[in-house]
């Protein structure tokens, strides 16, 4: 009999043991009622990876909203008195709050908000997608006279879809010449104008002359120029005797040395007389020319520094000009400047690299009036007036149809493409700071449902962030006159909602 009870004893230790090694290996495939929280287990009590998926710790993802079901408070709204939230983060609970405790979001393979703002996406106070204080106030049920009067007021449903959405944020914006592309052309001299050679809206190319300018200082540099040379010329010249005849004793040293000096001296004019010259642009082959010629004219050619399209001129025959005097503006226009007034509260989503496409305010909404290009520079600092941050894009202009000073709208794309519930914009009526849609019941009968929306760069539809499934039938023509029907109450007593 002994030996039978510790037979027993021991095939129940391995029963046990057994049940405990499939417990924490295949948590799904134990009850409810008897699962084991692997969370609270120590690391040595894991089987598997060492880092195992959520479902497999025995945590249970909302499909709908990409946290564990246990604190999901879109689905379980009763769950809001019994856990710890998070008041900073717009009352979601401590225990997803990714911007509090950045671990739980590889923990729990929670989906991020896509705009970039740290938090859950159906959970995003940013983005609006957190519920509203009233959401468990009870909205009565809409009961037509007939199912046929439906179709007499002109209500139409249709079923919930999912589409594919990219974040993108709009902003206004100034298109503007790209700096590094952009030249103004000054004579450099005092003078008068005796040519002018370009025209507004002329293509030019590097070096072509633009304009001819008389000036008495152009004459002095090149006199100085020409005298320096034959003064270097003399001073070799007699450092070269001196020398031969100091060698031969017929000199004292420091005549020879007196001599090189002087020659030194004369390079020195020489180059200061040279580069006067090459400060007004003259190369070495009008050096050559000069030197050859012997040419003193006052005469000043004025060449284009760059590539591009006369785009201002101030220049005529015979004006009277000064070093600072702009004659030309040139632009090339193939790639242009936008910058961008991003406000404060989303410039963390903006980055360079991200596509933006501007379109001129005044303009249809055409691919003609539309430019493309990417973010090259984000501002250091917010304007203290508008509480806006310049942010700079290069568009590509090809045509030049994009003009410098034009206003319009930038749609900057601050995320990845993702997909998401949609719908019609007036399917979603506004009641007592919520939102509404309304679900075909019955004959004539139609249920209110709460959803939180969050807006898209579409005109025509609405993100909804929680509150709707995929396949769902929701009226999308007429939802305004069942909102009325939710609020005779209010406007019987002489006031009205949102």
């Amino acid at each position: 009999m002994k030996r039978i009870l510790i037979i027993s004893f021991f095939a129940l230790i391995g029963v046990f043991l057994a049940g405990f090694a499939v417990a924490m290996a295949r948590p799904q495939w134990v009850p409810a009622w008897a699962r084991i929280n692997s969370e609270k287990l120590p690391h040595w009590a894991h089987f598997g990876s060492q880092t195992p998926a959520a479902e497999d710790m025995g945590v249970y993802c909302c499909k709908e909203h990409g946290v564990p079901e246990k604190f999901c408070t879109l689905c379980h709204r009763e769950l809001q008195d019994k856990l710890m939230l998070c008041k900073e983060h717009g009352n979601i609970p401590e225990d997803i709050c990714t911007l509090c405790h950045s671990e739980v979001a590889k923990k729990y393979n929670i989906e991020m908000c896509p705009k970039g703002h740290g938090l859950p996406k159906h959970f995003c106070i940013k983005c609006g997608t957190t519920p509203t204080a009233s959401a468990d106030l009870p909205v009565p049920d809409v009961r037509l006279a007939s199912a046929e009067m439906a179709s007499d007021i002109g209500i139409e449903t249709a079923p919930v879809m999912r589409q594919r959405l990219i974040p993108r944020l709009t902003a206004n914006a100034e298109a503007a010449y790209d700096a590094r592309r952009y030249a103004e052309v000054r004579p450099r001299v005092s003078g008068f104008l005796r040519e002018v050679h370009a025209d507004l809206g002329q293509a030019i190319h590097k070096g072509d002359v633009l304009a001819v300018a008389d000036s008495a200082e152009v004459g002095t540099a090149k006199a100085r120029y020409l005298t320096a040379q034959a003064a270097v010329k003399l001073a070799q010249d007699t450092y070269e005797r001196t020398r031969s005849l100091a060698r031969s004793g017929s000199l004292a040293s420091r005549t020879e040395l007196e001599a090189q000096t002087a020659s030194n001296e004369a390079q020195a004019n020489l180059m200061e007389a040279e580069q006067k010259l090459r400060n007004l642009r003259f190369d070495d082959e009008d050096l050559a020319r000069i030197a050859r010629s012997k040419d003193t004219k006052g005469l000043l050619h004025v060449v284009a520094p760059i590539d591009g399209t006369i785009v201002a001129l101030e220049a005529v025959v015979g004006e009277a000009v000064e070093p600072t005097t702009q004659n030309f503006a040139i632009a090339d226009t193939t790639k242009m400047w936008l910058w961008i007034d991003v406000y404060e509260s989303d410039i963390a989503s903006v980055a360079t690299g991200q596509l933006v496409t501007f379109s001129i305010s005044g303009t249809p909404d055409t691919d003609a009036a539309t430019f493309a290009g990417k973010v090259t520079w984000v501002g250091t600092e917010v304007d203290s007036t508008t509480r806006t941050t310049r942010v700079r894009a290069e568009l590509d202009n090809p045509q030049g149809r994009l003009r410098a000073h034009q206003f319009g709208r930038a749609v900057i794309q601050v995320g990845p493409e993702y997909e998401a519930v949609v719908v019609p914009k007036e399917a979603v009526q506004r009641r007592n700071r919520e939102n509404l849609v309304f679900i075909p019941q019955s004959d004539g009968v139609y249920r209110p449902q709460r959803v939180v929306i969050r807006p898209t760069d579409r005109r025509d539809c609405v993100e909804v962030a929680s509150g709707l499934r995929p396949g769902e039938r929701i009226v999308t023509t007429g939802a305004f006159l069942l909102k009325t029907e939710t609020m005779k109450d209010a406007l019987g007593a002489g006031c009205t909602d949102d």
